[in-house]
């Protein structure tokens, strides 16, 4: 088969069918053929991305990353996607060993906020933070940025999403509230849900649809 497009996917496993929903509703089609072949190779084993970045006794996810980009480019993908945050803390590494493009969620995500807001406030896994993956791709694109409440964050993650749990926007507000900013960054493919669940604004950004929109730039697909 002609195999285009390779997602890594499991991290976690509801994230990676929202994205899987947002490149195909946002493919122009006209019928199945017109959409992208793709390959979803749901690795929910891997180890927790934020748990090993903070403490690196803990094991590590990059050989379970770097298993899948092999095997996907063995199939024959053209473009891998990783819709995870967290792991773009192993995209330079991973980029050595694999003869095939593994696209830069973060980097995409600061390429587009640069010409439309001067300050972002960035939500994302303790992990994520702790790497400065967002800061540093702000910076190099001249956008300050600021935190939200950490600790809500993390509780809005992992005890409500990754359980299953519907999050309250009580909660959500108070995580962003008094925050001097022009946009928030859903820097966490779980907290991409919530868009589409609550109902937000334009104002907060979800790097997932980003992605979804480069994927099918980089293979000439008419968006909707």
């Amino acid at each position: 088969m002609n195999y285009e497009l390779g997602i890594i996917g499991g991290l976690g496993p509801l994230a990676s069918c929202y994205f899987y929903k947002l490149i195909t509703e946002k493919t122009k089609a006209n019928k199945d053929q017109d959409h992208l072949n793709i390959i979803i190779l749901s690795d929910a084993k891997t180890p927790d991305r934020t748990e090993y970045i903070l403490d690196n006794t803990k094991e590590s996810p990059y050989p379970y990353l770097l298993r899948d980009c092999q095997t996907l480019e063995k199939l024959g993908c053209k473009l891998i996607s990783i819709p995870c945050n967290t792991s773009s803390y192993f995209h330079e590494e991973l980029k050595k060993h694999i003869n095939i493009p593994i696209s830069n969620m973060i980097e995409n995500t600061a390429n587009y906020i640069k010409d439309k807001y001067k300050t972002a406030a960035i939500l994302a896994t303790t992990g994520t933070i702790t790497s400065k993956l967002y800061q540093n791709a702000l910076e190099k694109n001249g956008i300050k940025y600021v935190f939200p409440n950490q600790e809500n964050v993390m509780t809005i993650i992992y005890d409500y999403i990754k359980q299953g749990k519907e999050v309250p926007l009580t909660l959500l507000n108070d995580t962003i509230k008094d925050l001097n900013c022009d946009c928030y960054i859903l820097g966490c493919t779980e907290l991409s849900i919530l868009k589409e669940k609550l109902n937000l604004n334009d104002n907060f950004i979800d790097p997932l649809e980003i992605e979804a929109e480069k994927i099918l730039d980089f293979f000439g697909k008419e968006r909707l």
